[in-house]
């Protein structure tokens, strides 16, 4: 699973560093550049959050990836052939669509691959969500770099040709992977659904991994463009500083896992919410930091530190609201409700990446690149304020009397049907 989680989300992310190049010379302004980037994070919200559920309640694991990987091979191949398109308006529509329908199927992938490993592993869930980000984070990372170097050496075509017919061989393999078997929800278990949408203390750190995608996808439309001007370095260069931001998201994220099993997720939320604001303050750098010289060597470390800050707002974000929501119904977790928090969890990334490239998209043409991130981080101050909050309130209610371990669920729920 983890091989097929790579090779989707490689081919998926490949448009990140030539398409705003390739925008800004058939003259498409970097507004319509960020809604066809952020269309795909638009499929891949809704995906996780309303056809995954059904499409692995309905059919086997191994019957929803193939038909996934299909479709989106598909949808990658017909993106390719918009070179072909010179009409502007019937581009940028084709490519909306087209990039939204790679989301959709996508995001039924991440949601099937999530639920799965959650389902095997109950007893290390930070540990195995981990290790599924840092195989997610490494393929986000490589498909811009690797499209930047396909769309280098042959063009828009060849960048967005080859991997459609790639992912679309997927389908194969993917039939042989392990298949869990559905299984009906009880009635009292379908109730409870309820009371999660309804939580806000349960879902809040949805919102504190939005907010850390939003992050780390806001610049990545702006790095190529600015990079080329500011230093000269081409659509490889920026693609392989991205490459950087995502192997140390890689090569961290199984360390963070473990220790959130160990330790609790609640601190390393904290902790995340502490170091983000200054962390993003350096990508500018913000102009308010005159003492730091603006250079390669300067990205490359600020997003070495972001691909460290990053993931322990992720991880922790899953095993939090496991722990939130157990405390807060007598120590019980039932299936149904792991599997939508894992919807919800897999529908954060996109909406944040959507938020992130969707901004990034509208203030390119108004502020430099130095002020747009620089007032990001500004920003986000205010959202490390709310959730340092929210954590001393969560960890001070776990200090109190409880019926039941928040870990109880692990036990009550060892070997049970994921419903898939």
């Amino acid at each position: 699973m983890c091989i097929f989680h790579i090779l989707t989300f490689v081919f998926f992310n490949l448009p990140y560093t030539y398409l705003p190049l390739y925008n800004e010379a058939r003259k498409i302004s970097t507004s319509w550049t960020g809604l066809i980037l952020g269309a795909a994070a638009v499929g891949l919200t809704l995906a996780c959050l309303f056809v995954a559920p059904i499409a692995i309640n309905k059919f086997s694991t191994r019957i929803v990836l193939s038909c996934s990987s299909v479709g989106m091979g598909i949808s990658i191949f017909l993106f390719s052939l918009m070179d072909l398109v010179k009409e502007e308006v019937a581009y940028t529509i084709l490519s909306i669509i087209f990039r939204f329908a790679s989301g959709v199927f996508g995001g039924v992938i991440n949601v099937t691959i999530f639920a799965a490993y959650v389902a095997i592993y109950p007893e290390y869930v930070a540990t195995v969500t981990s290790i599924g980000e840092s195989v997610l984070n490494g393929a986000v990372a490589f498909g811009p770099f690797l499209g930047g170097v396909l769309y280098d050496a042959s063009g828009f075509v060849a960048a967005s040709l080859v991997p459609g017919v790639l992912i679309f061989l997927c389908a194969l393999p993917a039939f042989y992977l392990p298949s869990l078997n559905s299984k009906k929800r009880r009635a009292a278990e379908e109730e409870t659904s309820l009371k999660t949408l309804l939580d806000p203390w349960v879902l809040f750190p949805l919102w504190h991994l939005a907010s850390a995608q939003i992050l780390i996808s806001y610049h990545m439309p702006l790095l190529s463009p600015y990079v080329d001007e500011a230093f000269d370095a081409g659509v490889v260069w920026s693609g392989a500083a991205l490459l950087v931001s995502t192997a140390v998201i890689c090569i961290s994220s199984p360390l963070l896992g473990f220790l959130i099993d160990k330790f609790g997720p609640v601190k390393m939320l904290l902790a995340s919410s502490v170091l983000l604001p200054p962390v993003y303050a350096l990508i500018g750098p913000n102009p308010l930091l005159s003492f730091i010289p603006a250079s390669r060597a300067q990205i490359i470390i600020a997003l070495a530190l972001l691909g460290l800050a990053v993931p322990m707002a992720c991880i922790s974000a899953l095993p939090v609201m496991f722990q939130v929501y157990s405390s807060r119904n007598g120590g019980n977790l039932p299936i149904i409700i792991i599997n939508q928090l894992v919807s919800f969890y897999c529908a954060s990334y996109p909406i944040g990446i959507f938020i992130g490239t969707m901004v990034s998209g509208f203030v390119a043409p108004y502020a430099s690149f130095a002020w747009s991130t620089g007032s990001l981080s500004l920003i986000y101050i205010a959202q490390s304020i709310l959730c340092i909050a929210y954590c001393v309130n969560v960890m001070r209610q776990a200090n109190a009397p409880a019926e039941k371990s928040a870990d109880t669920y692990v036990m009550e729920n060892r070997g049970a049907d994921p419903g898939m």
